[in-house]
């Protein structure tokens, strides 16, 4: 109840700027969603809200704009449509298994392979990263979405 309260305060005040840390921490799902909804109408108003969360499906929600923070390093720094549009999961599977070195492409994040299966995370040129992993004698590509949890967690992975 005190959370709820301390957010209908800071959204009733009208200001053009609103910092929140966590906004629905401790919340029950129907009052998260009314959060969600009511920080998405401030936006839509004019509000500029700056928000924190370690709830990264409520930050894919809502967010215009990611910066994703591990350890103090700026791991990640675009418009959400840009993230949705350029960062890509794909799994090709060759006649023989592939040396990843291989596969070093612009774009390519991480490389994971399994016998003749190969896992990769695309933060772009997919287009490029697709020709080439064909040209390399790939049986099946398959180019898939890929959930900000998921770049989330391979950014802090990639540097654990």
């Amino acid at each position: 109840m005190r959370t709820k309260l301390a957010l209908l305060l800071g959204f009733a005040r009208g200001c053009e700027l609103l910092i929140l840390d966590e906004p629905t921490e401790g919340l029950d799902p129907v009052a998260i969603e009314d959060v969600l909804q009511i920080i998405v109408s401030l936006v839509a108003d004019g509000t500029t809200v700056f928000f924190s969360s370690h709830q990264i499906a409520e930050v894919e929600q809502i967010a215009d704009h990611v910066l994703m923070i591990n350890r103090g390093q700026l791991v990640l720094d675009a418009p959400m449509d840009q993230i949705k549009e350029q960062y890509r999961h794909m799994q090709a599977v060759f006649p023989d298994p592939i040396e990843e070195r291989d596969l070093r492409v612009p774009g390519i994040e991480k490389v994971h392979t399994q016998g003749q299966t190969v896992s990769l995370v695309a933060s772009g040129n997919v287009d490029n990263i697709v020709e080439h992993v064909r040209m390399m004698r790939a049986r099946n590509v398959d180019v898939l979405p890929i959930s900000l949890k998921e770049i989330f967690l391979e950014k802090v992975k990639a540097r654990s």
